[in-house]
């Protein structure tokens, strides 16, 4: 059995993402109570947690399947620090998380 492309997952994840965006910018749909950003707190904080490990994930691809070059390491460096970041963009929702009431 031939793997999956990971790529359609992120397709449909990045797609969910905008449309929720577009929703609460145009006022389809709104935060309107406090429990309903507490729970989209932690949803996001899952998708952050999970994007970090794609994007380690991906840098560690890319750098498997290109030759090896300044361009390559250019891009893993970038994917490995967008891993970073996003890893602590994970961590600073769970802070916002556990001081919410």
């Amino acid at each position: 059995m031939t793997p999956q492309n990971p790529a359609q997952h992120a397709r449909v994840a990045a797609d969910a993402l905008e449309r929720l965006v577009r929703d609460v910018q145009t006022g389809r749909a709104a935060w309107a109570h406090p429990h309903t950003v507490r729970q989209a707190v932690d949803d996001l904080t899952r998708i952050t947690t999970a994007a970090s490990t794609a994007l380690l994930q991906l840098a560690a691809a890319h750098g498997q399947h290109t030759q090896p070059g300044p361009r390559t390491t250019q891009s893993v460096t970038a994917l490995h620090q967008a891993g970073h970041y996003t890893t602590t963009a994970a961590a600073q929702l769970r802070t916002a998380r556990h001081t919410m009431n």
